[in-house]
């Protein structure tokens, strides 16, 4: 590891690492093997739906999936990387009993896409990047790369983006997105329709076939651990074409085995946007929310709630990938909870929501690392007697 990247190791952390920040502990120098500057993982899955249709009819169909994401972080030269990413999966489709929910019932789709791509340089304590990239849920928790349940990315980002870490116990980054680009295989999950055209057994080929969509936002914010185990986030965006903003953050602060995370954000819309995902009105969405987690040893439990004239999923969708979103709602309330405990390598977890407009769903799981290989399975069931099950297993490398 070079001594410009090791100076600026917290910055580096917030635009090289595609995802939320972890903490990074110094390591010796050591002569990196070339496979080192390679990631990524891969995996299988499959998930079942069943729901009721407003004939009383029973529906149901399910996705099985190979899905894979190989990625290369190279520094070039002294301070200077290079970054390339990419996804993509290989579904099957089939219906279950026999509905018109999939016109392509048994068809397969193959597709991939460019996820990343970009150039960072490190000096002193400041990062940079610039090309498409991923932008941390950690530290831009409203415009932020979100993933599928398969693990792939849902979203990212084009533009520049720069991290400077000079104050102590503080990130302070500030970016400008022009494109928010979409990527079409990860939100396959098994809900929605596939493409008609397909008949069955046909396979359709789409490479790079990523929607990129112009945003044109500048964006920043910071986040700070100064205080004794608390961490406080801030970060804002505003729509230079169309003078849409955001504002939002939240205070995580611990006690011994006890967490607790309070928070919210404010926007305003005057058209409708891709990024704050709202209808075309002039109007301004406020939520706020609270998170309280309980450890106990290998057990744990959380509970949430929100209130506001919007949707915050991050306060209570336990089960959420990311678990932010903030989009227009009909609820002005909502609870959840969730708790887990880990027994002999096996964790197992029950969560579940309740919404002011009387719509519940619960979900029942367990996951289980053997041998390398991440395992899954869960099963959901909400108020329209919709079930869901889902299981996967991903090997990281």
């Amino acid at each position: 590891m070079k001594k410009g990247l090791m100076l600026s190791l917290a910055a580096s952390a917030v635009l090289f690492a595609g995802g939320d920040i972890a903490p990074v502990e110094p390591v010796a120098e050591a002569p990196a093997a070339a496979c080192d500057d390679f990631y990524g993982f891969a995996g299988a899955g499959v998930i079942y739906v069943s729901s009721t249709n407003e004939n009383d009819e029973t529906e149901s169909h399910a996705t099985a999936a190979g899905f894979a994401v190989l990625g290369v972080t190279k520094e070039i030269v002294s301070g200077l990387t290079v970054n390339a990413e990419v996804q993509g999966a290989s579904l099957l489709f089939y219906d279950g009993t026999n509905s018109t929910r999939h016109d392509a019932a048994g068809a397969s789709l193959e597709q991939g896409s460019l996820t990343q791509l970009n150039l960072g340089y490190t000096w002193c304590n400041t990062a940079f990047k610039v090309g498409r990239f991923a932008v941390p849920g950690s530290l831009s928790p409203l415009a932020a790369t979100k993933g599928s349940y398969f693990g792939l990315k849902a979203n990212t980002f084009e533009g520049a983006m720069v991290a400077n870490t000079d104050v102590p116990d503080t990130t302070i980054w500030a970016a400008y997105l022009y494109n928010n680009v979409s990527h079409p295989n990860s939100g396959w999950s098994g809900f929605g329709d596939v493409d008609a055209s397909a008949a069955p057994g046909d396979k359709k080929y789409s490479i790079g076939s990523s929607t990129v969509t112009e945003i044109n936002y500048v964006a920043g914010g910071f986040q700070n651990t100064s205080f004794a185990d608390t961490t406080i986030t801030l970060a804002a965006y505003y729509g230079i074409d169309s003078g849409n903003y955001m504002v939002g953050g939240d205070i995580v602060k611990k006690w011994c085995d006890t967490t607790i995370n309070v928070g919210g954000a404010y926007k305003y819309i005057d058209e409708s946007d891709p990024v704050l995902k709202t209808d075309a009105e002039d109007n301004g969405y406020y939520i706020g929310g609270v998170i309280i987690e309980q450890n106990f040893g290998s057990s744990y439990i959380k509970v949430g709630a929100t209130y506001g004239d919007a949707e915050y999923k991050k306060y209570t969708d336990f089960t959420a990938h990311n678990g932010y979103a903030f989009h227009t709602g009909t609820n002005t309330w909502a609870i959840g909870a969730n708790a887990g405990t880990t027994i002999s390598g096996y964790t197992l977890y029950v969560a579940g929501d309740y919404q002011e407009s009387e719509t519940w769903e619960a979900t029942v799981g367990v996951k289980k690392t053997f041998a390398g290989i991440d395992f899954a399975l869960d099963y959901r069931r909400n108020s329209a007697e919709a079930n869901r099950v889902r299981a996967k297993a991903v090997y990281n490398f």
